[in-house]
């Protein structure tokens, strides 16, 4: 018989794992999930004649979280 059984073992293995892994990657799940926003630079200008007033819009699903009320005022580098 010899080796080749091995081969056919390990494929099969790893056909099986990644079945279970697409599995696992498909359930939805509840989770924490923590964004940093350390800096930004050379922002576009999207006002006419002044530099940006940048803010955060993050979308997550069907969530949104705006910060608009904490941009800063002509600051392409907040």
């Amino acid at each position: 018989m010899g080796l080749a059984h091995l081969d056919i073992t390990r494929l099969v293995s790893e056909v099986q794992s990644d079945e279970i892994l697409k599995k696992l990657l498909l359930v939805e799940r509840k989770c924490i999930v923590r964004l940093y926003v350390l800096s930004a630079f050379n922002l576009a200008a999207r006002d006419n004649d002044s530099p940006s007033d940048p803010f955060l819009l993050i979308t997550l699903g069907n969530q949104v979280f705006n910060d608009r009320e904490n941009y800063i005022l002509d600051e392409p580098n907040p």
